[in-house]
């Protein structure tokens, strides 16, 4: 038993640091960061550079009864700038995880989210990439939503920005 816990820490522990070590791992990290940039700023041009086109989005939130809502959006909506409001958006991860594999990718995070400095609800995201013609794309893309038990940014509350 001890040597299988030992091959087990050893193995978990080459994969974890392996997988950091990926030649594409921060080139994807910046196609994230570039993708919430697009979220916080409302810019559907900058989304259409980011995105798979064809994609879908898929939201699982808890509404008021406790029940879990499955919400399907074309990425379509996303590139309509008409459909952005005039709000304030902030949208931010941590503690990604981050799994490679020669044309694929998925990213897991949790992540907070305020609407004009208001703390709105919080999940986890998750995104599919490809990597087509050397450019990473983000593919489908599902989030869950929750606005009580959630788990907020180590940093705390985003600075308000000045309207």
């Amino acid at each position: 038993m001890k040597t299988f816990l030992v091959l087990f820490v050893l193995l978990w522990s080459t994969s974890s640091n392996g997988q950091d070590k990926h030649p594409e791992h921060e080139v994807i990290i910046k196609t994230i960061d570039k993708f919430f940039l697009a979220i916080n700023t409302s810019d559907a041009e900058l989304t259409r550079q980011l995105v798979l086109p064809d994609a879908m989005n898929y939201t699982v939130g808890e509404n008021q009864d406790g029940q879990w809502q499955l919400r399907s959006i074309p990425q379509t909506y996303y590139l309509d700038q008409s459909n952005y409001g005039p709000e304030k958006i902030t949208e931010r991860y941590w503690s990604p995880t981050l799994l490679i594999d020669n044309h694929i990718a998925v990213f897991w995070a949790p992540y907070d989210f305020y609407i004009d400095g208001e703390f709105s609800h919080c999940g986890i995201d998750a995104f599919d990439l490809v990597k087509l013609d050397d450019v990473w794309k983000i593919g489908n893309a599902s989030w869950t939503r929750q606005k009580i038990g959630c788990t907020l940014h180590p940093d705390g509350p985003p600075a308000v920005a000045e309207q």
